[in-house]
C-alpha cells in the first residue's frame, strides 16, 4: 500500500516537474533577455544575469577608455619624475582646459605658481623652465578631461539604443563615478603639495605618498576594469561555467592578482618619497640585504610602525624589493600549479594559456627592469617602462581570470 502510494506521488512530481519545463522552455523564446540561469547540479548553484549578445561597438569603446587612463598613468609617471606635479596650482575643471596662450596669461601664471611651496624652496626658476613642466601637469590633466568626455558621451548613446543587464549597468556607472573620483582625489593630492604648513620643517616640498598612492590605485582599478569588462563584452556573456579543471588555480590567481597590485602599490610610495634614488644597488642595501635597524625604523614612526612605508625612503625600497620577488615568487607559483595534467589540457583548448604565458613573461620583464632602473638611478625612461609594465602585468592577470571564467 505505501509503495503505491509513493509511487503516485512520484509519477504527479514527474509531471509537474515536465511541465515546469515545457514552460520555462516556452518563456526563454520569448523572453531571451530575461532570463536568469540557474544550475541545480548536484555540488553547483550560478545564479547569473542575463545573457546579453557580443558587442564589438561597446567593447571597443572601453578598451578604448582603457588605453586613455593607461595612458595618464604614464604620463602622470612622467609628471611625477619631471616635478612637474605642483606647476599648477588651480583646479579649473572647464577653464583649465585651455593652456595659456599670450606672455601675459604665462607671466600671470608664473606668480600664482611663485606663491607654492616648491618655488620658495627653488627660487631660481626661470620662466622658460616653468613652462616645461607646466606642459606635463597640463597634459596629464588634458588627458583627464578626455577620458570624462570619451566615457560619458558614448555612454549616454548606449544607454540609449543597447539593452544592458542590470549588472553591467551598475559596472558602466561605478566606472563613471571612480573616474571623477579620480579627479577629485588628484586634486587633493596636489593640494597637499601646496600646503606651507607641511614644510616649515624646510622638508622637500612635495605631494603626499598616501594620496599618490591612492591616486595610483584607483587608475589601476578603473583601467583593469574597463578592460575585463570590454572582453567580457566582446564574448557576449555566453559561457557561464567555468571548466572544473580550472577550479584549483583560482585561489592561487586572486591571491596573485592582490599581491602584485599591492606591490604596484608599494611602487607608488617609492615614488613619492624619491626614494628610488637611494641605495641604488642590488641585491644589497649598502653591506647587507636588509638596511641598518636605524634607518628601516624612523623614531617618528615608533607609535605605528607601518607608517614607515610612506614616510622612510628606506623601508618604502626595501619593501617594495621583498613584494616584487615574493610577486615573481607567486607567478612562478602560479605557472607551477597550471602544470597540473588536466589544467594543462584545458588551457591548450582555449586563449587562456597564452594569456597565461604573456604573465610569465611581463612578470620577468618587470622585475628586470625594476633592478635596472635602480642600478641606474632612476632614469625618466626606465621609470616610466616600470610603472607601464606594473599596469600591463595587472591586466594580463585579469584578462588571464576572464578566459578562465568568461561570465559577468
Amino acid at each position: 500500500m505505501f509503495s503505491r502510494v509513493a509511487t503516485q506521488r512520484i509519477s504527479r512530481c514527474g509531471m509537474r516537474s515536465a511541465s515546469a519545463n515545457v514552460l520555462r522552455r516556452q518563456f526563454i523564446g520569448r523572453h531571451p533577455q530575461q532570463v536568469r540561469w540557474c544550475s541545480s547540479d548536484k555540488g553547483s548553484h550560478q545564479s547569473t544575469t542575463p545573457i546579453d549578445k557580443p558587442d564589438k561597438a561597446m567593447s571597443y569603446w572601453l578598451w578604448t577608455c582603457s588605453g586613455l587612463v593607461f595612458g595618464i598613468v604614464m604620463v602622470g609617471g612622467i609628471t611625477r619624475l619631471t616635478e612637474s606635479g605642483l606647476s599648477i596650482v588651480e583646479w579649473r575643471p572647464i577653464t583649465g582646459t585651455i593652456p595659456p596662450l599670450t606672455d601675459s596669461d604665462w607671466e600671470a601664471e608664473f606668480e600664482k605658481y611663485k606663491t607654492s611651496p616648491e618655488f620658495q624652496q627653488n627660487s631660481q626658476m626661470s620662466l622658460s623652465t616653468f613652462k616645461s613642466i607646466f606642459f606635463w601637469e597640463w597634459f596629464h590633466r588634458f588627458l583627464g578631461r578626455t577620458v570624462g568626455a570619451v566615457y560619458l558621451l558614448p555612454l549616454v548613446y548606449f544607454a540609449r539604443t543597447r539593452v544592458m543587464s542590470p549588472r553591467l549597468k551598475k559596472r558602466l556607472l561605478f566606472f563613471g563615478f571612480l573616474g571623477g573620483l579620480q579627479g577629485a582625489i588628484g586634486w587633493l593630492m596636489v593640494k597637499s603639495g601646496l600646503e606651507h604648513k607641511r614644510f616649515e620643517d624646510g622638508s622637500k616640498a612635495t605631494v603626499s605618498p598616501y594620496r599618490l598612492a591612492l591616486h595610483l590605485g584607483t587608475a589601476f582599478v578603473l583601467a583593469m576594469g574597463l578592460h575585463t569588462t570590454a572582453l567580457r563584452v566582446r564574448a557576449g556573456n555566453l559561457h557561464l561555467k567555468m571548466n572544473p579543471s580550472f577550479r584549483p588555480l583560482m585561489p592561487y590567481l586572486h591571491s596573485t592578482i592582490g599581491w602584485v597590485f599591492c606591490t604596484a602599490m608599494t611602487g607608488a610610495a617609492v615614488a613619492g618619497l624619491d626614494a628610488g634614488w637611494i641605495y641604488c644597488e642590488f641585491p644589497y642595501m649598502g653591506n647587507s640585504i636588509v638596511p641598518p635597524s636605524q634607518e628601516l625604523f624612523l623614531e617618528k614612526c615608533s607609535s605605528f610602525p607601518p607608517r614607515n612605508l610612506f614616510e622612510n625612503p628606506t623601508f618604502a625600497q626595501f619593501t617594495h624589493r621583498c613584494m616584487a620577488m615574493s610577486s615573481l615568487g607567486m607567478v612562478a607559483l602560479l605557472s607551477f600549479k597550471a602544470r597540473n595534467p588536466s589544467v594543462l589540457r584545458a588551457l591548450a583548448a582555449t586563449p587562456a594559456g597564452k594569456a597565461l604565458l604573456l604573465v610569465q613573461v611581463l612578470t620577468v620583464t618587470q622585475v628586470s627592469l625594476g633592478i635596472t632602473t635602480l642600478v641606474n638611478e632612476t632614469p625618466i625612461p626606465l621609470a616610466v617602462a616600470h610603472q607601464a609594465t606594473s599596469l600591463m602585468l595587472l591586466m594580463s592577470l585579469v584578462t588571464f581570470q576572464v578566459l578562465l571564467i568568461d561570465t559577468l
